[in-house]
């Protein structure tokens, strides 16, 4: 009803004006009385463009002017990006009834951004008060301390005046105009306080919260989820003049330069948030391309906003806003439409900030009811949009979580698959080498045995030559099989150490009998000394000794061409009554020698010092590599002193133990027992090993009798009694391990028999396999005579031994 009597009014003095138009559109005042606490006054003020922007005060109250003022309408006056100063004016007044004291109202310019905004107020034709404010200038010389443009009205009893604005700005002409009774405006103002309190609150507690993930997690999403929101905090702070109010007050440069600048680090922030959470790089590789060139747009953008005018960059930039609105729409909809979960919630956040900025500009524009909500459309739907993209955000991490536990858990299983096919290649690998072990071994065995029946024949020097380079051949041969068997079982983890008490003469002669005639062929000196104060008999795997050793002279021999190789054994002990007891075993050449860069190679495996050494001295490459690791397996250790051309020293440290209760030898009575009263079962599938093994008993004074397989064997002793077994382990029919089961299994006596294995496996674990079956005892192919004998004696308790307590 207001409104209505409000433009009679108006409409009455238009129609009574003369015909030339005045300078200041004439007509009835309006009493403010008769105005509500808060109300909306476009269309009371009358508005003119000066596009030139020349016309002062006084060319507005100056009569003789003819200026085509327009009337105003229901909607806020908004003229877009406009060059031109824009003049609006109203006549209010106060009716002469009034209680007495002066009417206050506060004049509302509901628009934060406008550069320039003359306030004149009028009476009988002179200024009475003027006020120049705007974003351009000091926030100081704001009338009333408020975010928004607010300018106040006092009228007395039956009093008229005149408000004239002038307003000029760079950005969007949109000057809405309100009038609030000021005990209202308070109270509204709480309101919105609170409001623009949560919708801050949300923002910041979304950054905040998010940049301690970011700290924490590291991933470059967190980061363009937190410049999103800093971007729109800081929209909207020069937005709504909060910014300026509090932040930026003395500094009125910042608003020239900050929406612009915002609005390109929102695009490009959203932009590269929009590439991570919805994996474009992978699902749609071209639009990722197209952001890219989007995002160095976007900062092209912001370079220009601090460096050109506002003028110049904001519509561009609106322009290029409303591309990446647009871009974001539509690749998340594509998104969604495949299935992504993710690409569904950020969907649901980018409409509801469309959503809001759309209903905010249908009510500025007077298109819907301005009220709370409709006008606080934007926060809300900004604040709608962080929480739900924090929300994909976290649910983008989970699904990533879940696709690296689905990743694991395929990885494990996989690794099982490999882990599980390692295994079973390791065991057909460790039955491959327990097989070429026993293949090697097996007619090795009968050679070497051959050889030594043909030793004890009557030959010619020349024959003896023969067969002498044979022995040495084969026994040369056996030492490698034997590496490169220790090799293995070192890289397996598989090897087991068999400490026994042994002899350091032995230990040395042993060495000596392998390559004596090596060495004296190659006219070298071959010495072996033992200091005074090492003790004879010592604890230790004395197999693994010997392998160390002869490796060592090995490759002494090898690489001497001239002069001698000595090899030195002493022992030291920290505590003279302690078994603990430190072996050292020494061997020196005076060989080619190892340069000083080459000796940190020698311990690998499969090098030589040059491969063109191969060619030149032979050899597998990994014998001081199974030193090495046999040392380290053993507790020990190694070191090597050499010199180019005079030679090479190699001294080895080894724990081991002395015997505090030993078997000496004794003059005693004959034994009550010959030999050819023991009866030996040899059980042996391979006729050549049965021949040599049968001739080598024999050869001691033995009964021999044989059978072909554990099934003759086991059937065997349950007719034919006889004092000890050597047993094969490996046969047709039934294998020597079942058949020493089938015996033990027997009755009293023949269960009791000592068994010896006597076979061609020669891997660690085959010792202990042969004790679980049953065996007494264990000798590897091909046979020692004069050790195999030694065990037999000790096994059948021949009388010529007795224990002695030390």
């Amino acid at each position: 009803m207001l409104r209505l009597r409000v433009c009679l009014a108006w409409l009455l003095a238009w129609c009574l004006m003369p015909a030339g138009v005045l300078a200041l559109p004439a007509g009835a005042a309006v009493d403010i009385g008769d105005l509500p606490p808060f109300a909306r006054v476009d269309a009371l003020f009358w508005h003119l463009e000066d596009p030139a922007g020349e016309l002062g005060i006084d060319d507005l109250i100056d009569s003789s002017r003819n200026l085509p003022f327009q009337p105003g309408t229901d909607t806020a006056l908004n003229k877009g990006f406009s060059q031109s100063a824009f003049w609006l004016v109203g006549h209010f007044r106060a009716a002469p009834d009034s209680d007495g004291e002066k009417m206050l109202r506060y004049l509302e310019v509901d628009y934060s951004l406008l550069d320039d905004i003359h306030y004149y107020v009028v009476v009988d034709g002179k200024v009475q008060q003027h006020w120049l404010t705007g974003d351009t200038r000091p926030f100081a010389t704001r009338p009333i301390d408020h975010s928004r443009f607010l300018f106040p009205l006092e009228l007395r009893p039956g009093e008229e005046k005149t408000l004239l604005f002038r307003i000029q700005s760079t950005s969007s002409m949109r000057m809405p105009l309100s009038f609030w009774d000021p005990f209202q405006f308070y109270h509204t103002q709480r309101i919105h306080l609170l409001i623009d309190g949560i919708y801050y609150g949300i923002i910041f507690l979304m950054f905040f919260y998010n940049l301690c993930l970011l700290i924490t997690v590291r991933d470059i999403s967190y980061f363009y989820y937190i410049g999103y929101t800093f971007s729109l905090a800081l929209f909207q702070l020069g937005m709504t003049g909060y910014g300026f109010e509090y932040l930026w007050s003395r500094l009125p440069v910042v608003n020239s330069f900050l929406i612009p600048f915002s609005i390109c680090l929102i695009a490009a922030s959203i932009l590269k948030f929009a590439q991570r959470v919805l994996d474009l790089k992978k699902n749609a590789p071209h639009t990722h391309r197209f952001f890219n060139w989007v995002v160095l747009l976007q900062m092209a953008g912001m370079v220009a906003s601090l460096s050109l005018s506002y003028q110049l960059v904001i519509k561009p930039v609106i322009w290029c806003a409303m591309v990446v609105a647009s871009a974001m729409l539509f690749v998340s909809a594509a998104e969604a439409w495949k299935g992504s979960h993710t690409a569904r919630l950020f969907l649901i956040a980018w409409a509801s900030l469309l959503l809001g900025s759309m209903i905010l500009a249908f009510a500025s524009m007077g298109w819907i009811p301005a009220n709370l909500i409709t006008t606080n459309a934007f926060m809300l739907g900004s604040a709608i949009e962080v929480t739900l993209l924090s929300i994909t955000l976290a649910e983008r991490l989970n699904q990533i979580n879940k696709q690296k536990a689905d990743m694991e858990k395929e990885a494990k299983r996989a690794l099982e698959i490999v882990n599980q096919t390692l295994q079973d290649n390791n065991r057909i690998k460790d039955e491959f080498l327990a097989t070429i072990s026993h293949e090697l071994r097996t007619p090795m065995n009968g050679v070497l045995g051959c050889l030594q029946h043909i030793h004890d024949e009557p030959i010619s020097d020349k024959v003896s030559q023969y067969l002498n380079y044979a022995d040495r051949s084969a026994r040369h041969m056996m030492l490698l099989v034997d590496s490169l068997l220790a090799y293995t079982e070192l890289q397996s983890g598989k090897m087991v150490l068999d400490n026994r008490p042994f002899t350091t003469r032995e230990l040395l002669a042993s060495a000596r009998n392998l390559f004596t005639e090596l060495s004296q062929k190659k006219g070298i000196a071959l010495n072996f000394f033992i200091e005074e104060s090492t003790p004879d008999v010592l604890i230790s795997d004395c197999v693994r000794l010997s392998q160390i050793l002869n490796n060592l002279l090995d490759n002494a021999i090898k690489f001497t061409r001239h002069g001698r190789v000595e090899v030195r054994i002493q022992g030291e002990s920290a505590n003279p009554a302690s078994a603990d007891f430190q072996l050292i075993m020494q061997v020196s050449d005076t060989g080619i020698g190892i340069a000083e860069d080459k000796l940190a190679l020698i311990f690998e495996r499969f090098r030589q010092v040059d491969g063109a050494f191969n060619r030149g001295y032979g050899g597998l490459g990994i014998g001081l590599a199974v030193i090495k690791s046999l040392l380290d397996f053993m507790g020990g250790s190694i070191a090597v002193d050499s010199t180019p051309g005079k030679g090479t020293t190699f001294t080895v440290h080894i724990p081991c133990h002395r015997q505090l209760a030993i078997v000496e030898e004794t003059d005693v009575v004959a034994p009550e027992r010959s030999p050819a009263s023991l009866r030996v079962l040899v059980v042996e599938d391979n006729p050549v090993n049965q021949l040599v093994l049968k001739g080598l008993l024999q050869k001691q004074g033995y009964s021999v009798v044989a059978a072909d397989n554990g099934v003759q064997a086991v059937q065997l002793v349950q007719t034919t009694p006889v004092d000890i077994i050597l047993m094969d382990c490996q046969m047709p029919e039934l294998d020597g391990f079942e058949a020493t089961r089938q015996i033990r299994a027997l009755p009293l006596p023949v269960s009791k028999v000592p068994i010896i294995a006597v076979t061609a496996n020669a891997m660690s674990q085959d010792r202990e396999r042969c004790v679980e079956a049953g065996m007494n005892d264990y000798t590897s192919k091909p046979i020692d005579a004069r050790a195999l004998n030694k065990k037999i004696i000790y096994w059948v308790n021949l009388p010529g031994k007795k224990q002695k307590a030390s």
